[in-house]
């Protein structure tokens, strides 16, 4: 998933914007889809909340595809200003096609993708690529990842990864002006709390690498199969960023599954918010939570973080899906968390980190 931000812009400058969306050969040529307009989405394997779209069908509407993920904890912190923006110019020929290609194999399920749409307020166009057949014609390489597009099909901007958001917005409006000058348009929406990255004052300390759980070797494991049933002993000694597991447990390509109510899942980080691809592979499982060996401090939880009567800290993992479970009201070098299903059957996919935050901001 995407980690750092690159932008490459069609237009010098957003004052030209006007002239250039009717005089394509103003703009300077577009590497990552070489001047060829909307590249189709032949090859999806199903639409949500939209019979299927072709180019031809969006022509004259202002258009923003949205490569997302809906784990990808990046596509979740841009999820806010597309729903906004959707909100106020869908009614003025803004469109936002978002292009789920999945990172897991639950993830390209079709049912899985509607719960999600529900969950996260996406009320528009999504065209699912379980098959990357979308992905690989844009030559995309990152979730997430924007392409917007004039009602001339002119590529206008490709951005990837988060932040950036007033221009995008300022870029959409001058887009729609054109065509529609009267318009009253608001302002910008403001950067939300968690874009800390955007704002004036801003610290970003180092973080622990995303971490998916399938695709690395569990330490302690030395030989062992990557998938493979087995009985898993913690030695210790914890290495940042390691995956390291107690009890039995069954890996697979893609996760650690639990097999019991015995073990645990451990690793040491250094980040502020720690976001979990995890999912109930056989029906609801409790999950206790803890940071350096103690329930989470209330002012460290995510949102999805609950306690019980006696203070513990857990995770209803009740959905697969991407739970935010430490939100740390300071940044720390080294921290330890551990994961303690209640029950066989939970699946542990993806680790995710974000270090980024306005001092006192909290």
């Amino acid at each position: 998933m995407m980690r750092s931000l690159s932008r490459v812009l069609a237009t010098a400058a957003a004052l030209g914007l006007a002239v250039a969306l009717f005089h394509p050969s103003t703009v300077p040529a577009q590497p990552v889809l070489n001047g060829i307009g909307i590249p189709s989405f032949d090859g999806n394997t199903g639409w949500i909340n939209s019979p299927p779209l072709t180019p031809a069908d969006l022509r004259g509407k202002t258009v923003l595809v949205d490569f997302f993920e809906y784990t990808c904890i990046n596509c979740l912190r841009t999820l806010p200003y597309l729903r906004e923006w959707y909100k106020r110019y869908h009614k003025y020929g803004f469109e936002i096609v978002s292009v789920q290609t999945p990172e897991f194999g639950f993830s390209g399920e079709r049912a899985n993708v509607e719960a999600a749409a529900r969950r996260l307020g996406i009320t528009w166009p999504i065209v699912m690529d379980a098959n990357n057949a979308i992905w690989n014609r844009y030559h995309n390489d990152a979730w997430p990842h924007e392409f917007l597009f004039a009602p001339n099909e002119q590529l206008v901007e490709s951005l990837a990864g988060e932040g950036g958001y007033p221009d995008t917005e300022h870029r959409i409006q001058l887009i729609l002006k054109v065509t529609q000058p009267n318009l009253d348009l608001p302002a910008p929406m403001a950067l939300l709390p968690q874009d800390s990255y955007d704002k004036p004052g801003a610290v970003c300390y180092p973080k622990t690498a995303e971490s998916l759980v399938g695709r690395q070797p569990i330490a302690d494991a030395t030989g062992q199969s990557r998938t493979m049933e087995a009985e898993y002993t913690d030695s210790g000694g914890h290495r940042d960023g390691a995956v390291y597991l107690q009890g039995y447990w069954r890996m697979t390509n893609e996760a650690a599954i639990s097999g019991g109510s015995d073990g645990y899942f451990a690793m040491r980080y250094h980040a502020i918010q720690v976001e979990i691809v995890m999912r109930p592979e056989q029906g609801p499982v409790r999950v206790g939570v803890t940071q350096d060996g103690k329930p989470v401090a209330r002012g460290d939880a995510g949102k999805d973080l609950r306690y019980d009567a006696n203070g513990n800290s857990y995770v209803e993992v009740n959905a697969p899906r991407a739970y935010d479970v430490i939100d740390n009201a300071q940044y720390a070098p080294s921290r330890e968390l551990r994961l303690m299903p209640q029950g066989a059957g939970l699946g542990i996919y993806d680790l995710a980190f974000e270090s980024c935050e306005v001092p006192g901001s909290h």
